[in-house]
């Protein structure tokens, strides 16, 4: 098993998905910096809006990273330990003590993939084809307004799936 540094990972991690690609995330460094790049594309649309969505996705991607990086160089000593010193396993000190357990894999579905494609499809079809429109959306501070039922929703999701595990 390979350490990670948790210093290279954080420094890597300055630039979004970065540090996870670093650790072995691959497919998830790769949509932190399709969600950035999404972000930075969108900023003149909405200035109001995308800025404060690009921070947020930069500042949870990065303690992400670094809650990877703590986890994988806990699992690496353990690893060491049960193969340097296996006959430790289930001494007095490790009774009661269980594995550490597997860090989850939250894989995108595609079909969430789709739908935010699809999204962004029609917010560019917005601004270009139908500025006048935009601009009443603008006006209305839609995107403020979605953008805050979409972290309600998201903090429900993330209330709902915690709860299962505990």
């Amino acid at each position: 098993m390979i350490k990670k540094r948790r210093w290279l990972t954080f420094l890597l991690a300055m630039v979004p998905g970065l540090g996870h690609m670093y650790l072995g995330f691959k497919k998830m460094g790769l949509e932190y910096m399709i969600g950035a790049s999404l972000c930075i594309i969108f900023i003149p649309s909405m200035p109001a809006v995308f800025p404060f969505a690009l921070a947020a996705l930069w500042f949870y991607q990065l303690f992400d990273a670094l809650q990877k990086a703590a986890w994988m160089k806990v699992s690496a000593a353990e690893h060491e330990r049960m193969m340097f010193h296996p006959d430790s396993f289930g001494a007095p000190w490790t009774m009661g003590m269980t594995a550490p357990p597997m860090y989850p894999h939250d894989d995108v579905n595609p079909v969430w993939v789709g739908i935010g494609c699809v999204i962004a499809g029609i917010l560019l079809l917005l601004i270009t084809a139908f500025p006048a429109l935009w601009d009443l959306l603008n006006d209305m501070n839609i995107g403020a307004i979605l953008l805050s039922l979409a972290l309600i929703g998201y903090g429900f999701r993330m209330l709902k799936n915690n709860s299962k595990v505990s």
